[in-house]
């Protein structure tokens, strides 16, 4: 099926009708009504490295149905049953439609590659299932522009934190599009961006505590590195090494190196 903008915007709009569906905003339906937007997620998943996949919240189906032509196999997790229903309607044989919750699916699956047109109230829910679960080696997430931004940004920075961090030890992260408010229906109030994330590292029993140690360091992220390390770990010499650096500006080499005092 290939779309043109004022033809998916039909087929969508004539389906929502049709199944008497109004889209919720608090399950974020945003539907995308514009083929570009669709192609910055196919271009990263015809890369994939595995042809099984999981897709988080599907909606009608229009992204769905394009990467079932990429893919050997799909499981696509929705939790409003009449969409899942109307997808499995409309889906070729090799999309298998569930309905169900797409965080807890994303943090049990065992497919290696996931994508999501996320709802963008999950964004950093789902990014945080994604990380924990080894399973999965390659992710296409959309998401927030602003959230975006802050998984690839650089030290020192205004969007620098605790979600750079997460992303950088587990993933290379490259963004590949921005998706401007108008290519969805309804508009959301913000533009979005596509996030494609390759595992580099794997999640290890005890990873909590650096996600403890950032959340800590992180409430003083303007401060000395030194001072809020100190409070941070119960520790008072051994911290020279970090000189004049703020918070904003520790990597994660730098908290690993921290972690040390933990053990």
């Amino acid at each position: 099926m290939t779309f043109t903008r004022r033809s998916l915007l039909e087929w969508t709009l004539e389906n929502l009708e049709r199944l008497g569906v109004k889209p919720r905003e608090s399950l974020g339906q945003h539907f995308l009504v514009d083929p570009r937007g669709l192609e910055f997620f196919l271009e990263p998943l015809s890369r994939a490295p595995y042809s099984d996949m999981m897709e988080v919240g599907p909606g009608l189906g229009a992204l769905t149905l394009h990467a079932a032509g990429l893919a050997s196999r799909i499981v696509a997790v929705e939790v409003d049953r009449s969409l899942a229903e109307h997808l499995s309607g409309v889906a070729p044989e090799n999309v298998a439609v569930v309905v169900g919750d797409g965080v807890d699916h994303s943090r049990s699956t065992s497919l290696k590659v996931l994508y999501s047109n996320t709802p963008y109230s999950l964004s950093s829910v789902i990014l945080r299932a994604v990380a924990e679960n080894n399973n999965i080696a390659y992710a296409v997430l959309g998401v927030q522009r602003e959230l975006a931004s802050r998984m690839i940004a650089e030290p020192g920075s205004p969007d620098y934190g605790r979600l750079t961090l997460l992303v950088e030890r587990y993933f290379k992260a490259r963004i590949v599009g921005v998706i401007p408010r108008s290519y969805y229906y309804p508009q959301p109030e913000v533009h979005g961006a596509v996030v494609e994330l390759s595992r580099i590292r794997e999640w290890r029993e005890g990873d909590d505590a650096f996600e403890e140690l950032s959340r800590c360091l992180f409430s003083g992220r303007n401060k000395k590195a030194s001072k809020m390390a100190s409070k941070c770990l119960g520790v008072e010499g051994g911290l020279e090494w970090l000189k004049e650096k703020r918070v904003k500006e520790l990597t994660v080499e730098d908290l690993e190196r921290l972690l040390e005092f933990y053990k």
